[in-house]
Protein backbone atom coordinates (compact mmCIF):
# COMPACT_ATOMS: atom_id res chain seq x y z
CA UNK A 1 0.00 0.00 0.00
CA UNK A 2 1.17 3.44 -0.95
CA UNK A 3 2.35 5.28 1.51
CA UNK A 4 -0.27 8.10 1.09
CA UNK A 5 -2.75 5.97 0.87
CA UNK A 6 -2.19 4.72 4.21
CA UNK A 7 -2.13 7.97 6.04
CA UNK A 8 -5.47 9.12 4.11
CA UNK A 9 -7.19 5.61 5.18
CA UNK A 10 -5.51 6.13 9.05
CA UNK A 11 -7.10 9.91 9.08
CA UNK A 12 -10.50 8.64 7.86
CA UNK A 13 -10.44 6.13 10.44
CA UNK A 14 -9.53 8.48 13.29
CA UNK A 15 -12.16 10.83 11.80
CA UNK A 16 -15.11 8.12 12.13
CA UNK A 17 -13.73 7.23 15.53
CA UNK A 18 -14.23 10.78 16.32
CA UNK A 19 -17.49 11.36 15.03
CA UNK A 20 -18.47 8.21 16.91
CA UNK A 21 -17.50 9.61 20.19
CA UNK A 22 -19.54 12.83 19.95
CA UNK A 23 -21.92 13.38 21.60
CA UNK A 24 -25.46 15.66 22.14
CA UNK A 25 -24.89 18.91 23.68
CA UNK A 26 -27.34 18.88 26.87
CA UNK A 27 -30.54 20.44 27.34
CA UNK A 28 -31.59 21.72 30.89
CA UNK A 29 -35.16 22.18 31.96
CA UNK A 30 -36.88 23.86 35.10
CA UNK A 31 -40.26 23.85 36.09
CA UNK A 32 -42.59 27.18 35.36
CA UNK A 33 -44.61 28.74 38.22
CA UNK A 34 -47.64 30.46 37.83
CA UNK A 35 -47.85 34.57 36.61
CA UNK A 36 -47.90 37.05 39.03
CA UNK A 37 -51.34 38.08 40.12
CA UNK A 38 -52.61 41.92 40.77
CA UNK A 39 -53.64 40.94 44.19
CA UNK A 40 -49.39 41.23 46.11
CA UNK A 41 -50.75 44.19 47.64
CA UNK A 42 -52.51 41.76 50.44
CA UNK A 43 -49.76 39.21 50.08
CA UNK A 44 -48.27 40.50 53.74
CA UNK A 45 -51.59 40.04 55.24
CA UNK A 46 -51.63 36.34 54.08
CA UNK A 47 -51.30 32.98 56.27
CA UNK A 48 -48.15 31.77 56.98
CA UNK A 49 -47.09 28.41 55.36
CA UNK A 50 -44.62 25.83 56.05
CA UNK A 51 -43.80 23.61 53.13
CA UNK A 52 -42.32 20.35 54.17
CA UNK A 53 -41.20 17.65 55.14
CA UNK A 54 -41.67 17.01 51.14
CA UNK A 55 -40.62 13.40 50.23
CA UNK A 56 -39.78 12.00 46.59
CA UNK A 57 -39.32 8.33 45.02
CA UNK A 58 -35.75 7.83 44.67
CA UNK A 59 -36.05 7.21 40.86
CA UNK A 60 -36.14 10.32 40.33
CA UNK A 61 -33.22 11.21 42.60
CA UNK A 62 -31.11 12.34 39.34
CA UNK A 63 -30.27 14.64 36.87
CA UNK A 64 -32.04 13.21 33.13
CA UNK A 65 -35.85 13.57 33.09
CA UNK A 66 -37.37 10.35 33.59
CA UNK A 67 -40.48 8.90 31.25
CA UNK A 68 -42.00 5.37 31.39
CA UNK A 69 -41.94 3.33 27.97
CA UNK A 70 -44.36 0.46 29.38
CA UNK A 71 -46.47 0.10 32.53
CA UNK A 72 -42.81 -1.11 34.69
CA UNK A 73 -40.23 0.23 32.62
CA UNK A 74 -38.16 3.41 32.75
CA UNK A 75 -36.40 5.74 30.42
CA UNK A 76 -33.75 8.83 31.13
CA UNK A 77 -33.16 11.04 29.14
CA UNK A 78 -29.46 11.09 28.63
CA UNK A 79 -29.20 15.02 27.11
CA UNK A 80 -32.43 15.93 28.35
CA UNK A 81 -31.64 17.09 32.08
CA UNK A 82 -33.45 18.87 35.58
CA UNK A 83 -31.28 22.15 35.55
CA UNK A 84 -31.09 21.14 39.29
CA UNK A 85 -32.33 18.62 41.13
CA UNK A 86 -36.15 17.92 40.52
CA UNK A 87 -37.14 18.43 44.23
CA UNK A 88 -35.28 21.40 44.52
CA UNK A 89 -37.43 22.94 41.33
CA UNK A 90 -40.52 21.47 42.37
CA UNK A 91 -40.33 23.10 46.06
CA UNK A 92 -39.29 26.31 44.76
CA UNK A 93 -42.19 26.36 42.13
CA UNK A 94 -44.79 24.99 45.04
CA UNK A 95 -43.46 27.59 47.03
CA UNK A 96 -43.63 30.67 44.13
CA UNK A 97 -47.02 29.38 43.43
CA UNK A 98 -48.82 29.69 46.77
CA UNK A 99 -47.46 32.73 47.46
CA UNK A 100 -49.42 34.06 44.49
CA UNK A 101 -52.40 32.11 44.63
CA UNK A 102 -53.13 32.38 48.45
CA UNK A 103 -51.40 35.14 48.42
CA UNK A 104 -48.71 35.93 50.73
CA UNK A 105 -45.33 36.43 51.48
CA UNK A 106 -44.60 34.36 54.43
CA UNK A 107 -43.95 30.71 52.66
CA UNK A 108 -40.95 29.17 54.65
CA UNK A 109 -39.37 25.92 53.23
CA UNK A 110 -38.49 22.81 55.44
CA UNK A 111 -36.11 22.72 57.56
CA UNK A 112 -37.44 26.64 59.12
CA UNK A 113 -35.61 28.22 62.37
CA UNK A 114 -37.14 27.13 65.27
CA UNK A 115 -38.59 30.65 65.95
CA UNK A 116 -40.72 30.37 62.61
CA UNK A 117 -44.26 31.71 62.92
CA UNK A 118 -46.74 29.54 61.12
CA UNK A 119 -50.54 29.01 60.31
CA UNK A 120 -49.92 26.04 58.20
CA UNK A 121 -47.64 23.39 57.99
CA UNK A 122 -47.85 21.29 54.19
CA UNK A 123 -46.60 18.09 54.46
CA UNK A 124 -45.91 16.25 50.67
CA UNK A 125 -45.06 13.17 49.56
CA UNK A 126 -44.68 12.30 45.80
CA UNK A 127 -45.17 9.28 44.76
CA UNK A 128 -44.97 9.64 41.06
CA UNK A 129 -44.01 12.42 38.50
CA UNK A 130 -43.13 11.61 34.85
CA UNK A 131 -44.32 10.95 31.85
CA UNK A 132 -46.41 7.44 30.17
CA UNK A 133 -45.87 6.14 26.94
CA UNK A 134 -48.79 8.47 25.31
CA UNK A 135 -47.12 11.24 26.77
CA UNK A 136 -49.38 12.30 29.62
CA UNK A 137 -47.74 13.46 32.72
CA UNK A 138 -49.08 11.68 36.13
CA UNK A 139 -48.29 13.67 39.27
CA UNK A 140 -49.26 11.28 41.92
CA UNK A 141 -49.43 12.31 45.93
CA UNK A 142 -50.24 12.39 49.29
CA UNK A 143 -50.61 15.44 51.15
CA UNK A 144 -51.72 16.84 54.35
CA UNK A 145 -52.84 20.53 55.48
CA UNK A 146 -52.09 20.67 59.20
CA UNK A 147 -53.11 23.73 61.58
CA UNK A 148 -50.12 24.87 63.78
CA UNK A 149 -52.00 26.12 66.14
CA UNK A 150 -53.51 23.14 67.30
CA UNK A 151 -51.51 20.44 64.81
CA UNK A 152 -55.41 19.61 64.02
CA UNK A 153 -55.18 18.16 60.55
CA UNK A 154 -57.16 20.44 58.36
CA UNK A 155 -57.40 18.28 55.01
CA UNK A 156 -55.60 15.06 54.37
CA UNK A 157 -56.05 13.63 50.56
CA UNK A 158 -54.81 11.58 47.89
CA UNK A 159 -54.58 13.16 44.45
CA UNK A 160 -53.59 12.60 41.15
CA UNK A 161 -53.04 15.24 38.88
CA UNK A 162 -52.30 14.67 34.85
CA UNK A 163 -51.95 16.72 31.67
CA UNK A 164 -51.19 15.98 28.27
CA UNK A 165 -47.82 17.06 26.82
CA UNK A 166 -49.14 17.03 23.41
CA UNK A 167 -45.68 15.57 22.15
CA UNK A 168 -42.74 13.36 23.21
CA UNK A 169 -40.64 17.03 23.06
CA UNK A 170 -39.26 17.68 26.71
CA UNK A 171 -40.01 21.22 26.43
CA UNK A 172 -43.50 19.87 25.91
CA UNK A 173 -43.34 17.60 28.68
CA UNK A 174 -41.97 19.90 31.80
CA UNK A 175 -44.45 22.43 30.18
CA UNK A 176 -47.39 20.06 31.12
CA UNK A 177 -45.86 18.95 34.47
CA UNK A 178 -45.92 23.14 35.49
CA UNK A 179 -49.40 23.13 34.76
CA UNK A 180 -49.64 19.23 36.87
CA UNK A 181 -48.01 21.61 39.86
CA UNK A 182 -49.91 24.48 39.62
CA UNK A 183 -53.01 22.19 39.51
CA UNK A 184 -51.84 21.06 42.81
CA UNK A 185 -51.05 24.00 44.28
CA UNK A 186 -54.37 25.27 43.19
CA UNK A 187 -56.05 22.62 45.25
CA UNK A 188 -53.90 23.50 48.29
CA UNK A 189 -54.47 27.18 48.04
CA UNK A 190 -57.99 26.31 47.79
CA UNK A 191 -58.29 24.64 51.30
CA UNK A 192 -55.91 26.98 52.98
CA UNK A 193 -57.72 29.91 52.15
CA UNK A 194 -61.33 28.67 52.94
CA UNK A 195 -59.72 27.25 56.21
CA UNK A 196 -58.28 30.92 57.08
CA UNK A 197 -61.56 32.95 56.98
CA UNK A 198 -62.54 35.26 59.35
Amino acid sequence: MHPSTRVFLTGLCLLILAGCGITKPSRFYILTPVEESGSAIHAAQGPAVGIGPLRFPDYLDRPEIVHRSGDNQLYYAGSDRWAEPLKATFSRTLAENLSVLLPTERISMHPWPRDTELDYQLILFITRFDADAGGMIVLSTHWEIIRTGDRSVVERRKAVYTEAAGSPAYTDIVAAQSRAVEALSRDIAAVITESHRP
